[in-house]
């Protein structure tokens, strides 16, 4: 048995509780990493009170919630090539893995891990996964962005956004970056070339001749955004809805025959290859976690209940070992 926080119905943070939980065992092509810090997302939190879109795919109750996991290498899979007992690994769980990073022990398919460099820590990379691969599948997998193109990130100072200012400005964009009065001076210290204050403006007012507007908030839409971009521009959003993938869908094939500006929704995949260009940028000094707070696992509730707010900087982990 493990220690875990998991959930019996759905609700409010405080039906999160915190005890004893079977341990996993790994399938052949799995992995199973003893956790010594996990992420926190707002997935986590959608899941817990039943509103997140993937939720069919998570499992039956109880849950651990929880995709982001940093730790050691405890079990391999017979199937399993490239990792050893012992190894300092981090990943992103997939969907169909069920979660289960609040806990102390998470089984992730070895195709979603990577090697942990020395020079990151625990918490550092814990905080990685989900939030740093949305914002490179976005910004490289589906905007293909490179030098001298212009980027706009709405809630640049949050989780998702954090790492996008960060790495368009390593690809060599020009990034504009929407936040608060409060977070302008932050942004700018991640690379960000030009930033709106929302609290005084709207930057769909201001900002024009965009290559992509990349919303980590689901706040805009292609709509709101169409003075904002070129006239093949692109409009991303994290948050999946109905009207976002009608739009997806609708402008995706016009775009294909007529050219034109055309929407687009981010559903982050997990890939140990690309964690590992992350920790590579990392490494090298072009990108960082900025953690707001680190919690301990047995509050998982207020953590929850900080992430609700979206008042975040960077993002937010839990300690499970020091």
């Amino acid at each position: 048995m493990m220690d875990a926080v998991y959930f019996e119905q759905h609700g409010g943070p405080e039906v999160l509780r915190y005890g004893p939980r079977p341990t996993p065992r790994p399938a052949p092509d799995q992995v199973l990493i003893e956790a010594h810090a996990v992420g926190v997302n707002p997935r986590d939190w959608m899941l817990r009170q039943g509103t997140y879109v993937g939720r069919p795919l998570v499992g039956r109750l109880p849950i651990i919630p929880g995709s982001d996991v940093s730790g050691v290498v405890a079990e391999v899979g017979e199937k399993v090539q490239g990792f050893t007992v012992g190894d300092e690994v981090f990943a992103m769980q997939s969907q169909l893995g069920h979660m289960g990073g609040y806990a102390q022990y998470m089984a992730v398919k070895a195709s979603c891990v990577a090697l942990k460099p020395k020079e990151i820590s625990h918490v550092a990379a814990a905080a990685v996964p989900v939030a740093g691969l949305t914002a490179w599948q976005s910004l490289f997998g589906i905007a293909r962005i490179g030098p001298g193109d212009k980027v706009v990130v709405v809630g640049a100072s949050g989780g998702v956004g954090h790492y996008a200012v960060q790495l368009a400005h390593h690809a060599g964009a020009h990034v504009t970056a929407v936040c608060s009065t409060a977070n302008a001076d932050f942004v700018r210290g991640l690379g960000a070339d030009e930033v709106i204050d929302y609290t005084t403006q709207q930057f769909t007012d201001v900002v024009s001749g965009q290559d992509l507007v990349f919303d980590t908030l689901g706040k805009e839409s292609l709509d709101s955004c169409r003075d904002v971009l070129k006239r093949d521009g692109l409009y991303i959003t994290t948050v999946p809805d109905l009207g976002t993938i009608a739009r997806w869908a609708q402008t995706s094939l016009r775009s294909r025959i007529l050219g034109g500006q055309r929407a687009s929704v981010i559903t982050v995949k997990a890939r140990g290859n690309e964690l590992s260009e992350l920790a590579d940028l990392m490494v090298h000094g072009h990108l960082r976690s900025v953690v707001d707070s680190v919690y301990p696992l047995t509050d998982a509730a207020e953590a929850h209940r900080k992430s609700r707010t979206f008042r975040t900087r960077g993002k937010l982990v839990l300690q499970v070992r020091d």
